[in-house]
């Protein structure tokens, strides 16, 4: 699973650095970003940036709500169970298979934390993040609740997670499914062929691609949220 993530990168350094093709950075509007400060604890619930296609096949940025509420529900409690998805079942659970033809997003950020179980009643926190420290993206799905708020739309987001690699096995049996590089964002929210971005990106990472580090327990609770968060513990 994955619980609590970091996005601290800036969103134009990170967009300068996940499309440095050039081919389909052109397509967001950087000047309708949504402002948003570098977090280091980012949990459930709380607002995320998102990449997603508009009808025209343009990438664009949303801030979104980090737990699925579909459209259908009536109450915020919806999302609680939702915030991540597994890869495995997808087709399968009515809140997720309606939205895998025309609602993936890549959900934007730089770390996430996993917990280990060290003791029966023990649990240690682990930063996970690439070698080459860069951000990246998690492959999920995205949809509108009209239904709570009639004035005001919620959007709201799932992450896909997938069988943990190599490199993160050792703490937790679950990673996100990554999205490494711009143009693996693209097709993943663009691509028609839902059968095909499945089975090319709901994938393990590369193992060698991410490393641990053992943090302080602090980030346990969601009122922290500052970079010592990720020293080393």
């Amino acid at each position: 699973m994955c619980g609590r993530f970091t996005l601290k990168t800036s969103i134009d350094d990170l967009l300068a650095d996940l499309f440095t093709d050039g081919s389909t950075r052109p397509l967001i509007e950087t000047a309708s970003v949504p402002l948003m400060e570098p977090r280091y604890n980012i949990a459930p619930t709380q607002d995320i940036l998102v990449i997603l296609a508009d009808n025209s096949n343009r990438l664009k940025i949303e801030r979104m709500r980090w737990g699925l509420i579909p459209f259908w529900a009536d109450s915020l409690q919806s999302s609680y169970s939702m915030f991540n998805a597994r890869s495995e079942s997808l087709a399968e659970k009515t809140s997720f298979k309606s939205l895998l033809s025309s609602h993936r997003c890549a959900v934007l950020a730089d770390g996430y934390y996993e917990w280990q179980k060290t003791t029966p009643k023990t649990k240690t926190p682990f930063w996970i993040h690439r070698r080459d420290k860069r951000p990246f993206a998690m492959a999920g799905l995205w949809t509108v609740n009209r239904k709570i708020r009639l004035d005001q739309p919620i959007l709201s987001a799932t992450i896909i997670t997938v069988e943990s690699n190599e490199d993160t096995r050792e703490v937790h049996d679950r990673m996100p499914a990554m999205l490494m590089r711009g143009e693996q964002i693209f097709d993943w929210v663009v691509n028609k062929e839902q059968n095909v971005v499945m089975n090319r990106y709901l994938q393990p990472a590369v193992p060698g691609d991410f490393q641990l580090r053992q943090v302080s327990p602090l980030v346990n609770h969601v009122q922290h949220d500052g970079p010592s968060l990720l020293d080393p513990a």
